[in-house]
């Protein structure tokens, strides 16, 4: 005495043959692999909605359209497809130069992470003031002073900023540029 309900919505499932036999450059490939991921939260969103049923006593119980192996194995084949994939990606990040760098992509986004850091550093450097005063609690003129130029500080953080976007677009096109078999 069940009655069986239908999901409202389910995500159109990507066909992982098809991927198979595909030649997209590197950004394709991390687009896919976000598309992938979305079909198995959509999944998970689903299995947390549908896996359970209430129903009050005396009522007839109204199952949902969900099947706990099903979800499990597309789930597992979700995750296997972005596993063989992000492989891909790494290998290729390996091997592909940045023009105007002469490094791999992965060692450039290793750079990109470095600089960053390295300019943020110099952004606090570089908003100091050279020297600063204050009067102490017992009225006594105190001064700090900057033991590095903080106009070249400030300068090298431009400059940096200016590298920084280069980097970034010498990473963006490799990743346009350079296709990868799936």
């Amino acid at each position: 005495m069940y009655k069986r309900i239908t999901a409202e919505y389910s995500p159109p499932k990507i066909k992982i043959r098809e991927i198979k036999e595909m030649k997209v450059c590197i950004a394709e490939a991390m687009k896919l692999i976000k598309e992938l991921e979305e079909e198995k939260q959509m999944l998970i969103y689903g299995e947390n909605r549908r896996s359970t049923v209430s129903y009050k006593e005396g009522e007839q119980k109204v199952l949902p359209d969900y099947n706990y192996q099903a979800t499990r194995d597309r789930i597992a084949e979700l995750d296997g497809e972005v596993r063989r994939i992000k492989f891909i990606i790494s290998k290729a990040n390996c091997e592909v130069l940045l023009d105007g760098f002469g490094i791999s992509i992965c060692e450039g986004l290793i750079l990109l992470a470095q600089y960053r850091k390295e300019y943020d550093r110099l952004a606090r450097l570089g908003a100091r003031e050279q020297v600063t005063r204050r009067i102490t609690p017992n009225g006594v003129l105190e001064y700090t002073e900057c033991l590095y130029d903080v106009k070249e500080a400030a300068t090298a953080q431009k400059d940096l900023n200016t590298l920084i976007g280069k980097l970034q677009v010498a990473i963006d096109r490799a990743n346009l540029i350079n296709e990868v078999e799936l």
